[in-house]
């Protein structure tokens, strides 16, 4: 007999201590019980229904739109706009910062002796 093994339940607290990112997977988890390849393949065709952002080679998701989407946060929260729907969001590039061109020219050592 072959069983399931069991799904992670994912409580408020356990969301506001990821911090403020997150990855992709980790996120389509706690938003669908989404496995890796399924968040991966939502934010690929468009669907993901909060920001990524890409950093070099990485996919990072913030904290904070999931928080606003499941409705948890502190209780003045209540009065911000509700979350509608899922997000059109497109994968930021960030590049790195480009390396400096400046020559330093190395100083001679001195031989003490």
């Amino acid at each position: 007999m072959s069983t399931r093994p069991a799904r992670r339940v994912w409580t408020p607290d356990d969301v506001i201590a990821l911090g403020v990112r997150t990855d992709v997977p980790t996120a389509g988890e706690i938003l669908a019980g989404l496995c890796k390849d399924e968040a991966y393949r939502m934010h690929k065709r468009g669907e993901f229904p909060v920001p990524v952002v890409k950093v070099g080679r990485r996919y990072v998701v913030p904290v904070a739109p999931i928080l606003r989407l499941l409705g948890i946060g502190p209780p003045d929260m209540d009065e911000a706009e509700p979350a509608t729907g899922p997000a059109s969001v497109t994968a930021i590039a960030v590049s790195p910062r480009p390396r400096s061109t400046t020559q330093v020219e190395p100083t001679p050592s001195r031989r003490v002796g």
